[in-house]
């Protein structure tokens, strides 16, 4: 049977701190709950309000009877067989929350036994029954969705309480509206970010050897300017962006500015049902000739038709005048080559040879004659021969479009002719001959370049002393390729950082942006090699890795994880068991290792904000091999996490 993926139930987000606005009825007891819910979607569309207080009644609920019992560790999941609750509060007093069907699978439908073995049940219509899959959803993995969500709501709007305080509730309920709506049925838990995508933003590879450049770049901009780069799924901070903390939703911002890489080979286009409609519609081709003759009667005037000449024509063949351009050579005299000049129509007339001995040009090329024979004498193939050009006894010029008739044995109208222009000046001695010229080729101008400019958009930053006071500021950036340079202005106001400011560092953040398209250019060729199979690495895979601190990560180039196993490891490491710092788990087929530890270093109890997991797939290996590996990945990574 078919599995029905895991699917979002509703969403709402609501404070139950908030008072109804307006005058309330004495009668309306559901008022002032209603005026707590700020946002609410559902997967039926339309939903009573009755059904709507209950679901965000019971989630108040849940919430109140927990912090009964442990005021510093609220509530923030319900499990049940076939449902998941999710609660997570991302400012104070204010709550996301999301109902969520795990995935399910219909079970077969039940036999009568009375009938035959076999046999369905035709009276009746027995209910469907599921099995449902209760692994299908991490609690890990949907909380760090909701709080992917909220983070870019907060970088584009403000935080829920900046808003509410500035612009009121009305405003608050009218943004959240049109950005979670979107987000909402546009969240795929089947198939959503994989587990290292929610540590932080990836660090580039190089990024030890391209931050000097960033940092030389940056030293020569004002105190009150941050920089930094982008080059999807990459990022690549400056010492000052380092320094400060900005959420993990700026970079993927930064990044989804980039228009995504164009393959190299772009499939076929699809064709939809408005396509084949429009094509249908269009009035039919006319039928070729060949099928239109086909399709044709034949009439006994076709006989005499061939390849659309009229054979029934009498033609005095002799009139024709062809001496020697049938016989090859054999009787008559050789042909004479056409001159082909652009510009004049001089087709068919033959060219005739220069008073110059031995050299001529011929189309602007130059033509040696003597060994030209020699090396075509075998052959028989004619020579080509120059054109004389006519001249103007008056002003010395040569004649216009003028074809003048060649004398040859004393008659006039041979078989070859001269064509003569009057387009060059030329001396007055007639006797003076020059061949034809073509004119050189027009090569295409290249345009310019446009300069370099920054574009300018706006985010919403808090600072780490107050993270619900956000601030408007103004962002520049600069792409190129593949690469997006931003400056970020550390002033609260709109316009403190005018564009013109940062016009003179348009040109060096262009330079900065080629120079690291270059760097990554040959890191893709160097990974290209590395990439290809060999037997060690079908028959040894290697092991996988991420490395994460407060701000950033750093993972192997592989590592792209949908397991369990690290969700409950993460989730053991950061909420239930605060005591522990390592969690080892074995999968059963295959028998793969996966490991988590908090801290990186060598010390047992490392800092709660650096995390390292990995899988080892390796089924002989011990748990001290597996511990051994484990510490060389920290001795040779953790390093370069702290340096950023």
């Amino acid at each position: 049977m078919s599995r029905i993926a895991p699917n979002l139930l509703y969403l709402t987000i609501y404070n139950p701190t908030l008072r109804p606005s307006g005058s309330v009825a004495s009668d309306d007891e559901d008022a002032e709950e209603q005026a707590h819910i700020l946002f609410y979607t559902s997967k039926e569309r339309a939903v009573s309000r009755d059904r709507m207080l209950r679901q965000v009644g019971l989630a108040k609920a849940l919430i109140s009877f927990a912090d009964m019992f442990n005021a510093d560790d609220p509530c923030n999941n319900v499990h049940s067989q076939t449902k998941r609750m999710i609660m997570v509060s991302p400012e104070p007093n204010f709550w996301i929350h999301a109902g969520i069907d795990v995935a399910k699978t219909p079970r077969p439908p039940p036999v009568d036994k009375a009938k035959g073995k076999g046999k369905e049940k035709s009276s009746t219509e027995a209910p469907v029954l599921y099995d449902y899959h209760e692994s299908s959803v991490h609690d890990v993995a949907v909380k760090a969705d909701l709080m992917r969500g909220y983070e870019k709501f907060k970088l584009r709007h403000g935080s829920f309480a900046s808003i509410l305080a500035s612009l009121g509730q009305e405003a608050l309920e009218s943004q959240l509206e049109r950005f979670f709506t979107i987000w909402a049925w546009s969240w795929d838990l089947e198939e959503g970010p994989e587990f290292g995508e929610h540590l932080g933003p990836l660090l580039h590879p190089k990024q030890s050897s391209l931050a000097g450049s960033l940092d030389d770049f940056c030293s020569r901009l004002p105190d009150e300017v941050v920089v930094i780069a982008v080059s999807p799924p990459y990022i690549i901070p400056s010492a000052r962006y380092t320094s400060m903390s900005y959420p993990p939703a700026l970079p993927n911002f930064l990044s989804s500015i980039l228009p995504p890489a164009q393959p190299l080979f772009a499939p076929p286009p699809v064709a939809t049902d408005n396509t084949v409609k429009a094509l249908k519609a269009l009035p039919p081709l006319p039928e070729p000739e060949h099928q239109r003759q086909q399709n044709s009667p034949k009439r006994e005037d076709d006989a005499k038709n061939f390849l659309g000449l009229d054979l029934s024509v009498k033609m005095d063949m002799p009139k024709w005048n062809w001496p020697g351009y049938l016989t090859f050579g054999k009787g008559g005299k050789r042909p004479e080559l056409l001159a082909v000049t652009p510009g004049i129509e001089n087709k068919g007339l033959p060219v005739q040879p220069q008073d110059t001995p031995g050299f001529e040009r011929v189309m602007g090329f130059e033509v040696d004659r003597s060994a030209l024979e020699d090396a075509m004498g075998s052959e028989r193939i004619p020579l080509p021969a120059p054109v004389e050009k006519a001249m103007d006894a008056e002003d010395g010029r040569l004649l216009s479009d003028t074809i003048v008739p060649h004398k040859e044995n004393g008659v006039e109208g041979g078989p070859s002719t001269t064509i003569v222009s009057k387009d060059q000046p030329a001396p007055l001695d007639v006797a003076e001959t020059s061949s034809v010229v073509a004119p050189e080729p027009v090569l295409p101008v290249t345009p310019e370049p446009e300069p370099a400019e920054f574009s300018a958009t706006t985010v919403h930053l808090s600072s780490p002393e107050d993270p619900q006071a956000t601030q408007r500021r103004r962002l520049h950036y600069l792409a190129r390729d593949r690469v997006l340079i931003a400056l970020i202005g550390l002033g609260g106001s709109d316009d403190q950082l005018e564009p013109s400011a940062f016009r003179p560092w348009a040109d060096e953040a262009a330079v900065l942006a080629d120079s690291i398209n270059t760097v990554i250019a040959d890191e893709a060729k160097q990974s290209a090699i590395d990439s290809l199979p060999s037997a060690t690495k079908i028959l040894q895979p290697k092991d996988r890795y991420a490395l994460s601190s407060s701000q950033f990560t750093i993972r192997s180039a592989d590592f792209e994880s949908r397991s369990g196993h690290l969700y409950n490891a993460r989730q053991l490491l950061g909420e239930n068991e605060p005591e522990i710092s390592e969690v080892f788990s074995r999968g059963q087929n295959p028998q793969y290792w996966y490991v988590a530890r908090r801290g990186l270093g060598t010390e047992q109890q490392g800092a709660p904000d650096e995390e390292v997991y990995m899988e080892v797939f390796r089924k002989e290996a011990s748990l001290t091999d597996v511990d051994n590996a484990l510490a060389g990945v920290v001795r040779r990574s953790a390093g370069a996490v702290r340096a950023a």
